[in-house]
């Protein structure tokens, strides 16, 4: 498809000179006219006498008065109605006549013509095209030069790899700066040019001055499109765009800016060369309402890409995706809103901001595709591990919205701080600003002890070694650290506070007195407390069973009527994890006594059956062989606290002598232990000749030669084997 390319369009840029000869011209202007004005009013004065000051002083302040204190007049509904229908009656009029004007829009072109090229005082418009010619030539020449110079960096930047948001936003912006710097040189190098070789009149100036300025706009919006979108960029672009769709975006809102610029400048020109009245202000609403309308067809032609840029790597968010759907209907009624306010109050004879007409319009296009960017940018730092990195992002992300909010109050001239108490909806955005920057306060606070918090469990987890419940858990099972245990109660505690007082400082900005829901909470809180009488016992026997350090996170304990490794604790109940894999919730307030069988150690006795004849001292021998076998194991010798040793005889019974052996180990290792214990045991028997005790049956049989005897005899023997050999019930 074709690119809409700067090196397809005009390339010049607009520099701080310009700007200098626009603005300081202007403001030598008003300084002197504020000296002008000061200094006649001070003349004024001094020819007042006490009695006429005086007089002019209490008609001042009667007029405040009714200023600042409205008559019940002034709100009464008919005297509303009446003004507004004659406001919208005077509105009427004047759009009529403005309609009316279209009969003589085609006679404005060639009068504006005549008027621009009449050459009364001896001057040619052809020398001035000319002069314009030759400033945008050198111009050009001196952009061409620089554009030589920094065209390795350029394509540096251009080729570069980029990952990650930083990086390519990095990239972007220094591609960006190099479009300003050329924007820069190439204005500066125009208006000097012009201005000390070629300014013959003002009119020619105000001309030359009037597109250059349009070129300004044109080319800034070019920049900042071409950085937003990136559709020559693909592999810096930050947004989830594709190309189609970028340069989609690209097209429509250069070419739209560039419209609505050349056309406003334009119809400024016409006004300085006499064309003014209703077809001046129809040729206005005309710039005006086209150019609305290409910034609403690229919100509704563009809205599948923009609801794909909003939600793409973050499908979970299920609101995002409701708000991403509405957004660009939203935003193309508040363009028409914002214009037909706009029309509104230049046939009203009000102030017209249209400097903030087109910074909320700005962040109506910027502000959601910046707000993904943020989110899907601090969703890969928490993949990475990056946890600060990640609150750092999602902190800018309320930022901005804060910031951009009081830009956009600031700009509409509303100044929240200073006329809290100059009308209703100053006060309501006043208490959103207040709101607005309890919030971002509150997750700044929040994300830090959160960061802090997660931070240091994750520390106290990495040297406990992730301690797992396995199989052979029986009983037993390495524990948490205390300060581990009390991590994540710490953690809840303080984001119901914070959110608690958040709240209530909320509520109050809103205007609403939290005295009462104080009280209220007060007094529900002592009902609940006389209500639930069990409750209250479950988090009291919680606190102390805490304190105490009855148990800690990942300890097997017994609490008469379950047992388990203590997975979850809440503010009144404890859950447990049974190695079996059953989960038990017990209230605090249940448990009357409990065995931990996790502190500190745990001691593990082992039984062996050998034969009558066995030899105890030379198992003894064995034992302590393997017990030193055991503690060079690579796997478990480090978690021995006492080695592997022999107690001796335990027991003698029917069928051989019982030796037990012993060993202490760190809680939870015991059972790997005793599985490598057997198997070294029965290694070591079978190396030394030793076997284990079998059952035994010795049946007397008297010397008969009785053949019934007998078989009566060996059936007994028949039945007492089955019965000791048998598994049990069988």
């Amino acid at each position: 498809m074709p690119r809409f390319s700067p090196n397809r369009f005009i390339r010049w840029p607009l520099s701080l000179g310009v700007l200098l000869f626009l603005v300081l011209p202007t403001l030598g202007l008003s300084v002197q006219s504020s000296n002008a004005e000061t200094y006649s009013a001070e003349e004024a004065v001094s020819g007042l006498t006490d009695k006429e000051v005086r007089a002019i002083l209490i008609d001042r302040i009667a007029a405040d008065r009714e200023t600042s204190n409205p008559t019940e007049e002034e709100f009464n509904p008919a005297l509303i109605v009446y003004r507004a229908q004659k406001s919208l009656g005077e509105i009427r009029r004047k759009l009529t006549a403005i309609a009316a004007a279209v009969v003589d829009l085609p006679g404005v072109f060639p009068t504006a013509w005549y008027r621009l090229t009449d050459t009364k005082d001896g001057r040619s418009f052809s020398g001035f095209l000319l002069t314009v010619f030759v400033s945008l030539i050198v111009s050009a020449l001196a952009e061409f030069v620089f554009q030589l110079k920094t065209k390795k960096s350029f394509d540096k930047n251009m080729n570069a790899k980029s990952e990650g948001a930083r990086k390519k936003a990095a990239r972007l912006g220094v591609l960006g700066a190099i479009g300003l710097i050329r924007l820069v040189l190439f204005s500066t190098t125009a208006s000097a040019v012009y201005l000390i070789f070629f300014d013959d009149s003002a009119q020619d100036r105000i001309t030359f001055f009037f597109y250059l300025s349009a070129l300004v706009i044109f080319r800034l919006a070019l920049i900042a499109s071409s950085s937003f979108y990136a559709p020559e960029m693909p592999r810096h672009r930050l947004t989830a765009f594709g190309d189609d769709e970028s340069w989609f975006f690209h097209k429509t809102v250069v070419c739209t800016i560039a419209l609505g610029a050349f056309g406003f400048f334009t119809c400024a020109l016409f006004g300085t060369l006499g064309i003014s009245g209703h077809v001046h202000g129809l040729l206005l609403i005309i710039v005006g309402t086209v150019t609305c309308g290409g910034l609403v067809l690229a919100n509704i032609k563009g809205r599948h890409a923009i609801r794909h840029d909003m939600c793409h790597g973050l499908e979970n968010h299920t609101v995002r995706h409701a708000i991403a759907r509405a957004l660009p209907w939203l935003n193309a009624v508040i363009i028409v809103a914002i214009w037909v306010g706009l029309v509104i109050a230049e046939l009203s004879d009000l102030y017209v901001h249209y400097g903030a007409a087109l910074l909320t319009i700005g962040a109506l296009f910027a502000l959601p595709s910046l707000d993904a960017i943020l989110e899907r940018e601090a969703l890969r730092q928490f993949a990475l591990k990056h946890d600060v990195a990640a609150a750092v992002l999602r902190t800018l992300r309320i930022c901005g919205v804060f910031l951009v909010m009081v830009v956009i109050v600031r700009s509409w001239g509303i100044d929240p701080l200073m006329w809290a108490d100059r009308g209703l909806g100053a006060r309501v955005i006043h208490g959103l600003l207040q709101i607005s920057m309890t919030v971002l306060l509150t997750y700044i606070v929040w994300q830090s002890v959160r960061i802090s918090i997660d931070r240091k469990i994750a520390k106290e987890d990495e040297a406990a070694g992730g301690s797992e419940h396995g199989e052979e858990m029986e009983i037993g099972g390495e524990g948490l650290s205390r300060i581990r245990t009390l991590l994540p109660l710490l953690k809840r505690t303080i984001q119901i506070t914070l959110f608690a007082i958040a709240g209530m400082i909320a509520l109050a900005s809103a205007g609403i007195d939290i005295g009462p829901i104080l009280a209220g909470a007060g007094v529900v809180g002592l009902a609940i407390g006389f209500g639930s009488q069990t409750l209250v016992r479950d988090i009291v026997s919680g606190v102390f069973f805490l304190v105490d350090d009855a148990f800690r996170l990942g300890e097997y304990i017994d609490v008469g009527k379950a047992k388990g490794a203590v997975e979850q604790m809440s503010v009144r109940s404890l859950r447990l994890r049974h190695h079996r894999g059953a989960i038990h919730t017990i209230p605090f307030g249940e448990i009357s006594t409990l065995t931990n069988y996790s502190r500190d150690w745990a001691i593990m006795k082992l039984k062996f059956r050998v034969p009558f004849d066995t030899d105890v001292k030379k198992v003894k021998k064995i034992f302590k062989k393997i017990g030193k076998e055991l503690l060079m194991h690579p796997d478990i010798g480090e978690d021995f606290i006492q080695p592997f040793k022999s107690q001796g005889v335990f027991e003698v019974d029917d069928y051989g002598l019982v030796l037990r052996a012993k060993f202490t180990a760190k809680p939870g290792k015991q059972f790997m232990i005793r599985k490598e214990a057997f198997v070294a045991v029965q290694q070591a028997f079978e190396e030394n000749g030793i076997e284990f005790a079998k059952p035994v049956i010795r049946v007397a049989v008297e010397d008969d030669d009785d053949e019934d005897a007998v078989n009566k005899t060996s059936s007994a023997i028949g039945a007492a084997a089955s019965t000791v050999l048998s598994p049990k019930g069988a």
